[in-house]
């Protein structure tokens, strides 16, 4: 929040409001009340920071300096408090991504999609993950460090390295399916990148059907003009572009018939519980439903059980991917197998490799 023409007086004032509107709110669930809190904390121009990179900075560890006075308050930063460790962490997580991306400490692991009707292997997914330098057999979920790569304008970065790692994957595992990697609405508007991909699949010799691009749909429709001027690039490039967490709003629907997506992910959120939520398995009918008549394929995700995949099969859904079939892996040779039809596991489980050397990608 920026509060221009405004001094210190007036910015504790407003984090004072703040904080107490949000104490305020009543929130029920699940039957019930739970209390709501906020930490807000405050940088001051030019005491704290003279770019917005470093104001950002010290407004979020004086976000934490307020955690640690308790929560629910607010604090203006204070340097001699941001000395410990933890603080120096928190603040470094540029210099962290920037380390991590020369010196080859982010990790690719894969989960299957598989075709809900024989549960054969479809294609994978790519999720990329960041080695901690405190300790190296603990591995940084995506969700921790893409706010600071966003706001550090690292995230096309990121975005670059787990295209060009897919494909150099892909070249020498000729086997693999199609990778999908998800792709932030920060590099639709990159100038030429869909041709940086272009070159890349030729110097590796890797046929660009293999490559499947996932965005996400508040990212679309948020940015509609960059976005489809990124799908047609992709397209004439000849990748599938996938619609990733799908649902989100259902006023995204009209938005489809300009999006020309290959497939559309149903969000997560319809698929959790999904046997005993009459609501969820109207919502996904509906999706599948559209999404046919639209000639798209359709794809859930967080399939955690056997009777939520023979339901989604029954309501016409395409493809799955989730527990269920398969735990994300950095083993990708284990994905390098062909299931031929007369080769498949019969059983409901997808049938990969087990007894493959685990790579450290």
């Amino acid at each position: 929040m920026l509060i221009p023409e405004a001094g210190e007086s007036e910015a504790r004032a407003l984090a004072e409001r703040i904080v107490r509107s949000i104490a305020q709110l009543p929130f029920r669930f699940e039957g019930q009340n739970l209390r709501l809190t906020a930490s807000v904390g405050i940088a001051l121009h030019p005491v704290h920071g003279r770019d917005a990179e470093e104001l950002v900075s010290h407004a979020d560890a004086a976000m934490y300096q307020a955690k640690e006075a308790g929560k629910n308050t607010w604090r203006v930063y204070r340097p001699d408090l941001d000395a410990s460790r933890a603080h120096l962490t928190r603040m470094s997580w540029r210099e962290r991504i920037a380390h991590a991306l020369t010196t080859n400490q982010l990790q690719l692991h894969f989960q299957g999609v598989y075709a809900s009707a024989e549960h054969t292997l479809s294609d994978v997914e790519a999720l990329v993950h960041m080695v901690d330098d405190d300790d190296p057999e603990r591995l940084i979920m995506l969700g921790h460090f893409i706010g600071p790569a966003e706001r550090f304008g690292q995230i096309v970065n990121i975005d670059r390295w787990v295209v060009e790692r897919s494909i150099e994957i892909l070249a020498v595992s000729p086997t693999m399916p199609a990778i999908a990697v998800n792709i932030s609405a920060r590099s639709f508007d990159v100038p030429g990148l869909p041709d940086e991909f272009s070159k890349f699949l030729l110097k590796n010799c890797v046929d660009q059907t293999r490559l499947i691009v996932e965005l996400t749909e508040t990212a679309a429709v948020a940015d509609l003009h960059d976005a489809q001027r990124f799908i047609e690039a992709l397209h004439r490039l000849g990748c599938q572009v996938y619609l990733d967490d799908f649902g989100t709003g259902f006023s995204s629907f009209a938005y489809l018939r300009h999006l020309q997506v290959d497939a559309l992910k149903i969000d997560g959120m319809f698929i959790q519980n999904f046997p005993n939520d009459r609501h969820n398995q109207v919502l996904v009918r509906a999706i599948t439903d559209v999404a046919h008549g639209l000639n798209k394929t359709v794809v859930a995700e967080y399939v955690e059980d056997e009777e939520t995949a023979k339901m989604l099969q029954q309501f016409g859904v395409d493809m799955l991917q989730g527990s269920h079939l398969g735990i994300p892996t950095n083993d990708y040779l284990a994905f390098c197998v062909q299931m031929s039809r007369e080769d498949a596991d019969t059983s409901s489980s997808p049938r990969i490799a087990q007894d493959r050397p685990r790579l450290n990608i």
